[in-house]
């Protein structure tokens, strides 16, 4: 079996001293992983159609739905998804709905403010290790705390 290594880059909110202001600063992790020939996008059909159906209800929500998706990638595994960035033409209302909605459908993860995981037993991006993001995410997930426990 042939690895390759890989950087991965990975989006955190860190204040700036000098001005006081949260700005967005990548992180490089460089890991090793199994080559896989070819590339494509993985997708796990019936629970990507049940969110997709339970998610959209507009070509807005279609449009903000697919640039969420297309900010992840197999070298950008955490990203921060906030409405100051976002190129189409939705209300902060509406694009936190969706980020809300989207996390409640466990389609992304927040891993701290502002920046989110995508679900791999979902969707796994183009040239992504499947394997190495869906372990990643049991591992987050296993030390995150159960909504609702104290």
């Amino acid at each position: 079996m042939e690895y390759i290594t890989k950087q991965v880059i990975i989006a955190h909110q860190v204040l700036n001293e000098t001005t006081g202001e949260l700005e967005s600063k990548d992180f490089v992790e460089v890991s090793k992983a199994k080559k896989i020939k070819g590339g494509f996008n993985m997708i796990y059909h019936k629970s990507y159609e049940q969110i997709t159906e339970e998610a959209i209800k507009s070509n807005k929500d279609l449009k903000l739905f697919n640039w969420i998706t297309n900010r992840f990638t197999y070298n950008k595994v955490e990203v921060p998804l906030v409405f100051t960035e976002c190129p189409i033409d939705v209300s902060q209302p509406q694009f936190s709905r969706m980020i809300k909605q989207l996390n409640e459908l466990d389609y992304i993860m927040r891993v701290s403010r502002g920046i989110y995981r995508l679900n791999p037993f979902i969707y796994v991006p183009f040239r992504a290790s499947a394997e190495e993001l869906q372990h990643e995410w049991e591992t987050i997930k296993s030390f995150k705390p159960k909504p609702g426990a104290g």
